[in-house]
């Protein structure tokens, strides 16, 4: 939760400093009015590490009612806690007037869900109260679901505040990780307000804090992030941070669709690291903007430019297409971001990948030769709309090891050690076929010691080697494990 007390503090600094002169400061969270919309549909009953999520939210949702100032009027509308299946089960159940806690606390406590998700009803039904109210409303959405009825929420929200309705809207998705919740995310930007994910109590305690913790009636900076690639809107999770850190202060997503790209996102006025990370490209998909200023009363607008250029990387080896694998990786760290294959064909040698625009380091590993020896290119720097790129050939000898006594072909284990470092190259086993005796080995050029092995013989013989393999060279002996 410290990235949510984090933005609620600052929050709550604006409050105070933004209070006019001549007028009592009180270090209190609490809008002047706050509606509250409750999600009761039937999906509530589901569970959160065992505890039914509307038992989670009857408690936090009175928490914060006991953290309320006595100033504070709250309303509460609910849907889907009276008939399954109803797409007009939408109810006041609270009117916005003076807190009383008890009372509230017992509506909420005798709320069950039943029914369905009827989020654009009961958006209007929100609206249509903060409509008869002298001043500005905080609207607070909760809901573990998307809409289940039909409408538009989002332009729902929009045609209200260009009708010159005041209220704030924040939208609070509990527990919908796995959910498409873009609609979600343009009711809260269509209300100016902010749309927060709580995965459990106290996320969805925090949310609710962050939430009335923006002054309806004293606008916050904004921070608009639009996020583009190739000449159109690119969906990318956009995360606000404080300078140097990262402890997350808002997070939201633009998705590829007007209604939330550009992202506008409410904060205090203040300096800012923004970080916008792609969804669905390969390559650097993340870029970071530094100590940005938020003006108040203003916005500060960022584009976030993830547009392509390939990279084509080309493998020989003794001047013939070689098959690779390729791990592309951001420059300077093990993060990989895109890889393949070469193969020996013209179609995917050189192998082509698309990547966003940044420096990458690639590492090739040869498929064909023993040892895999691997070659690398440091800070590869891919351009938008640009190619880059890169050739490697390998070198390679052949070396064919056979095994006989008695001038008959005989089972042998064969393996082959580099005889600098000791290490082991590449084994294999030579039977007692001409197809595999003398068995068949691709090489670096270099020196190496060989061991043969007899499987089957009495006293199982064993002969050592040295051999010299020189590029495009071919050593073939057979070995005498006889007598």
């Amino acid at each position: 939760m410290k990235h949510t007390m984090c933005l609620a503090g600052a929050l709550l600094s604006l409050a105070v400093v933004s209070t006019p002169v001549g007028a009592q400061t009180e270090t209190t969270t609490s809008p002047h009015r706050l509606l509250l919309i409750m999600d009761a549909s039937g999906s509530m009953w589901g569970q959160i590490e065992g505890e039914n999520k509307i038992v989670i939210a009857r408690r936090v949702l009175k928490d914060l009612l006991g953290d309320l100032t006595s100033e504070t009027e709250v309303g509460l509308v609910a849907y889907g806690h009276r008939r399954e299946g109803d797409c007009e089960d939408i109810e006041t159940v609270v009117p916005v007037g003076a807190l009383d806690s008890g009372i509230v606390a017992g509506r909420i406590d005798a709320i069950n869900p039943k029914g369905k998700t009827p989020i654009n009803g009961a958006v209007r039904e929100a609206i249509d109260l903060a409509r008869t109210q002298d001043g500005p409303t905080t609207i607070v959405l909760v809901s573990d679901g998307i809409e289940t009825c039909g409408g538009d929420a989002c332009e729902t929200i929009h045609s209200a505040r260009a009708d010159g309705v005041d209220f704030i809207m924040h939208v609070i998705g509990f527990d919908v990780a796995e959910a498409d919740v873009s609609g979600l995310e343009c009711a809260a930007q269509a209300g100016g307000g902010l749309y927060l994910s709580a995965e459990d109590a106290d996320g969805l305690a925090g949310a609710l804090d962050q939430a009335v913790a923006i002054p309806a009636e004293m606008p916050a900076g904004r921070l608009s992030v639009r996020a583009i690639a190739e000449g159109g809107l690119q969906d990318a999770l956009v995360r606000v941070l404080p300078p140097g850190s990262d402890d997350e202060v808002a997070s939201s997503r633009t998705y590829a669709t007007s209604a939330t790209n550009p992202r506008v996102i409410p904060l205090p006025p203040g300096t800012y690291d923004v970080e916008a990370r792609a969804i669905g490209l390969r390559g650097n998909v993340s870029t970071r903007f530094e100590a940005v200023e938020v003006p108040a009363d203003s916005v500060r607008e960022l584009i976030a430019d993830f547009r392509a250029g390939e990279l084509g990387i080309h493998i020989m080896r003794n001047g013939e297409l070689s098959d690779a694998t390729v791990d592309v990786y951001r420059a300077g760290t093990q993060e990989r971001v895109a890889g393949g294959r070469t193969y020996t064909g013209s179609g995917t040698n050189p192998m082509v990948l698309e990547l966003t625009a940044a420096t990458y380091d690639v590492v090739v590993r040869s498929v064909e030769i023993a040892g895999r020896p691997e070659a690398r290119f440091e800070n590869v720097s891919v351009r938008g709309s640009q190619r880059a790129d890169r050739t490697h050939e390998f070198s390679s000898g052949t070396l064919r090891i056979g095994a006989v006594a008695g001038g008959e072909l005989v089972d042998a284990v064969v393996q082959i050690r580099d005889a600098v470092t000791g290490s082991q190259v590449d084994q294999s086993r030579t039977y007692t076929r001409a197809v595999s005796n003398p068995s068949e080995f691709t090489l670096s050029p270099g020196r190496y010691r060989v061991r043969i092995q007899a499987v089957r013989l009495e006293g199982r013989p064993v002969r050592e080697i040295d051999v010299v393999v020189d590029k495009a060279g071919v050593v073939e002996q057979m070995v005498e494990l006889g007598g």
